[in-house]
């Protein structure tokens, strides 16, 4: 379907060029000439016409009822049409108007054209017939009337005119607002040397204080950890004998039922005995061993289970081997069977000579205790105990930096205080009591305990007592002058408990305090030299004044006080 294209009354042959050439989808178009249009009026226009649509290889087509414009247009070989709906049907003028209907189109094209009817609201080309078309033409786009205004000689005139404003806009706004300007005014300063110590106590107890800020005290939890010692060494105990006491009666010497005198000499006494009990030794404890004890005869020869001596004699056995763990039971009867060679009887000692003429029982009618066999047991050597010192040696390493590394995470961005001695860190190590080489026991398990204390404190705030000390030194009518040398922050001395000494050596200048800032505002738009002059009668503490433009120099200072800075310089001597 052909696109048509309405040709306005102002348009030119150049924008009917410029139309066919923003026709890319189109191929067939179809100009539709107003009776009193410009365009299409000369030969001249239809040969550019035909040569354009050639060369954007278009199908152009030319519907007017102005016979003029249908003569020129039959002669250039394009399609003619007097009205849309012959277009509609297909019928084309064969040959061109005769001279009569020429001159009639020409009076027609001088008479002033008709209004147009109101367009239709919301009715679009697509929707329209053909016969709709030819009664009610359709009024070019938005586009196209942009277009054609913009390639007008007004609208070339405009787009001029608008350049050279923004060009002139531009050139004041680069004179005038771009440019900027540093005065620098120089005062003569004072040199300040400030020997700064500064106390830390807990936070909260040093709120405006001069010389003292607020620290931390640290305390970490409990670090723990167990290990094992065990004995690998063993040890024999020997027996450990019974004591109780012992009964004698005695037989022999005549059997007249009397009683004799028995007597040992030292310790050195030692009863063999045999019976129903077996072949033991008893031997005098420390206490019987001088004693001298009444032996009764025995009687109906029951022994001396049913005898007694007096005193009974203190006896402790010499073997081990009697009764569970070397214990005698009550009521065990022996002879005595070495009576000649150990004792002294009715002051007769050995050596006897002859036959000796007494046997002698022995009993205990009550139990003798206290007996322990022989036994072995486990014991530590001293490779346990080295082994065990050498695992409590690492442990408190460990734990040492385990705690030490939890006291830094405690701290956050605060410093731990320590001062050049490696004071300031508090470790509390408590380990156990080791076993010793040859003791006796069973496998232990022992525990370490590692904690750590310190002080923390804010270099920051450090930093600001020190610049507010310095302050402090600076007289009345003057200022610090920016950017002082605060020096390097000393731990003097640090300990748990949030207590710690701070020092530092600062240095900075004063000078006689100027308020500045009411001067940007009377040195806008001044000559650089009388800013100068000006700003050195205004101040009396300045000694210089060095002015600085950006991005180029200019007779000028900039019109906005924004634009300009002022600020001081210490002149130092």
């Amino acid at each position: 379907m052909s696109k048509l294209l309405y040709v306005e009354p102002t348009d030119e042959i150049t924008d009917l060029v410029d139309r066919i050439r923003r026709a890319e989808g189109d191929r067939d178009l179809v100009f539709v000439v107003p009776p009193d249009g410009r365009a299409l009026r000369s030969s001249l226009d239809l040969q550019l016409l035909l040569q354009y649509t050639r060369g954007f290889q278009k199908r152009v087509s030319i519907v007017s009822g102005d016979a003029q414009v249908q003569a020129l247009a039959i002669r250039a070989g394009f399609p003619t049409f007097t009205t849309l709906s012959q277009l509609e049907q297909g019928v084309s003028l064969r040959s061109a108007p005769t001279a009569a209907a020429v001159a009639a189109g020409t009076a027609l094209a001088a008479a002033p054209p008709e209004a147009p009817p109101a367009p239709s609201p919301n009715r679009g080309l697509v929707r329209r017939t053909p016969s709709q078309l030819v009664a009610r033409p359709e009024e070019p786009s938005g586009q196209s009337r942009w277009s054609s205004w913009w390639h007008s000689p007004r609208g070339r005139n405009w787009m001029v005119g608008s350049g050279a404003a923004v060009f002139v806009i531009g050139v004041l706004a680069v004179l005038f607002l771009l440019p900027s300007a540093t005065i620098l005014v120089g005062v003569q300063s004072h040199r300040i040397n400030d020997s700064v110590t500064i106390q830390g106590t807990l936070s909260g107890q040093s709120s405006g204080v001069l010389d003292v800020i607020p620290t931390e005290a640290l305390l970490t939890p409990a670090a723990t950890q167990t290990f094992t010692v065990s004995p690998s060494g063993t040890q024999v105990l020997p027996p450990t004998p019974a004591t109780g006491s012992l009964y004698l009666c005695y037989t022999g010497g005549g059997g007249g039922g009397g009683q004799i005198s028995l007597s040992f000499a030292g310790s050195g006494a030692e009863f063999q005995v045999s019976g129903g009990s077996g072949n033991v030794g008893f031997t005098p404890t420390s206490s019987g061993a001088s004693g001298t004890y009444i032996v009764q005869h025995c009687q109906g020869g029951q022994g001396a289970s049913s005898q007694t001596s007096t005193p009974p004699l203190p006896v402790q056995a010499d073997s081990n081997s009697l009764g569970s763990q070397g214990n005698v039971g009550a009521g065990q009867q022996w002879n005595w069977t070495n009576a000649s060679s150990t004792a002294c009887i009715d002051g007769i000692c050995p050596p006897f000579s002859g036959s000796f003429p007494f046997s002698f029982s022995l009993a205990n009618p009550s139990a003798m205790s206290g007996g322990q066999d022989s036994k072995t047991q486990q014991v530590f050597t001293s490779s346990d105990i080295s082994s065990a010192q050498q695992q409590q040696q690492t442990i408190d390493s460990n734990l040492t930096s385990q705690v030490e590394k939890t006291l830094k995470t405690m701290a956050g961005h605060d410093v731990i205080a320590q001062d050049s001695s490696g004071n300031g860190i508090q470790l509390t190590v408590t380990n156990p009591t080791l076993p010793t080489v040859g003791q006796a026991g069973q496998t232990q398990t022992l525990t370490v305990s590692v904690t750590a204390a310190a002080s923390a404190y804010s270099p920051s705030t450090a930093r600001a007592a020190v610049l507010q000390d310095l302050k402090s030194k600076v007289p009345t009518d003057g200022e610090l002058l920016a950017h002082p040398n605060l020096g390097t922050i000393v731990v003097v001395a640090a300990g748990p408990g949030g207590t710690l000494t701070l020092s530092s050596n600062a240095v900075g200048y004063w000078a006689p305090r100027v308020d500045l800032a009411p001067y940007r505002t009377r040195v806008t738009f001044m000559n650089p030299g009388s800013a100068r002059t000006y700003l050195l009668a205004q101040l009396p503490g300045a000694s210089s004044v060095t002015i600085h433009q950006s991005p180029f120099s200019l007779p000028w200072l900039p019109l906005l006080s924004g634009r300009i800075q002022i600020e001081r310089v210490s002149l130092r001597a």
